[in-house]
């Protein structure tokens, strides 16, 4: 078993009368990537400010390397964060702006540059390093910003959606960029909000919505958790309340209900050869059914059976 680096015990933060995280516990070991998978608004980002520090207004208490992250600043010198937002100076080269963020954490400056020409290098910028960072694409500047994030050699890296707004390639090599820090040793807690994601980078993966962590394993543990069913997702012109009623009066033995939304819904069915019977029902009371899709479980079914809506919502 990998010791643990972090562990998190009971956060609870409000804003107002919004909750945004209720007694948040989750732990992490020493060079695990862990997914942090959860709708917009489900409490991601504010556990990341607590995190980094940026947010003090909470209950709880968080242990990093068996220590109180919060006694000794020294501590959080050892974490690395790679916020949502672009955290560099414009203007300012490649090289330039990891001088300066690395000069903030005291490296010899001979030691910094060495550590910032191989960051370069095994991020892909190296040919670019001497040019304004305003002249590069947004892919590229989501990498520099996880280079401004590891370039003081940080033993955790949190990372907040950071492939948001950008195209495929670049998405597949920030992920790529993930999957190394993580083989080489630094452990990476990596929010996102997108299934295929966590699926492809992350060892372990954390469902989490209102502020609560609702799963968590390997993606072969949470799909146990639908267990070995067919998922039959149906689309149509239907409301959820019609739906709902439509499958309360089949005999429903072995059928489940994963979600149900106004046009849509997801079902589980322990015998397939129940889905013919269960979509004659369908039709019988006049439900407009346009497309039907039978899979196998997935991440997105145990996402909508343990939060009910979509990533999308």
């Amino acid at each position: 078993m990998q010791p643990k680096i972090l562990e998190i015990k009971n956060l609870n933060k409000n804003y107002g009368g919004i909750t945004a995280l209720a007694n948040f516990s989750l732990s992490l070991g020493k060079g695990e990537v862990l997914g942090l998978l959860g709708p917009n608004g489900a409490g991601k980002t504010t556990l990341i400010s607590i995190l980094s520090g940026t947010q003090r207004d909470f209950t709880g208490g968080v242990s990093f390397k068996g220590q109180d992250l919060f006694a000794d600043r020294n501590l959080r010198n050892l974490i690395g964060i790679v916020p949502q937002e672009m955290a560099f100076y414009e203007d300012l080269s490649a090289l330039e702006n990891l001088l300066f963020w690395g000069g903030l954490y005291d490296i010899p400056e001979k030691e910094l540059k060495k550590r910032a020409l191989e960051l370069l290098a095994a991020l892909e910028l190296s040919g670019r390093s001497r040019e304004p960072i305003k002249k590069f694409s947004g892919g590229m500047k989501r990498r520099m910003n996880i280079a401004i994030g590891l370039i003081h050699q940080p033993e955790l890296l949190l990372l907040d959606e950071p492939t948001v707004g950008i195209d495929v390639q670049a998405k597949v090599s920030i992920l790529d960029i993930i999957r190394n820090v993580g083989q080489g040793g630094t452990s990476v807690i990596f929010t996102t909000h997108q299934l295929a994601e966590v699926e492809q980078t992350c060892a372990r993966i954390a469902i989490m919505d209102r502020g609560t962590i609702l799963a968590e394993g390997t993606l072969a543990e949470l799909i146990q958790i639908v267990g070995e069913k067919e998922i039959v997702d149906i689309s149509g012109e239907f409301t959820a309340d019609s739906f709902s009623q439509v499958i309360k009066l089949a005999d429903g033995d072995g059928i489940e209900i994963l979600s149900v939304a106004d046009n849509q819904a997801l079902l589980a069915f322990g015998n397939s050869d129940r889905i013919p019977a269960m979509m004659q029902h369908l039709f019988k009371h006049h439900l407009h059914i346009s497309d039907l899709k039978i899979k196998s479980p997935n991440l997105e079914a145990v996402f909508l059976k343990m939060t009910g809506r979509s990533l999308r919502d």
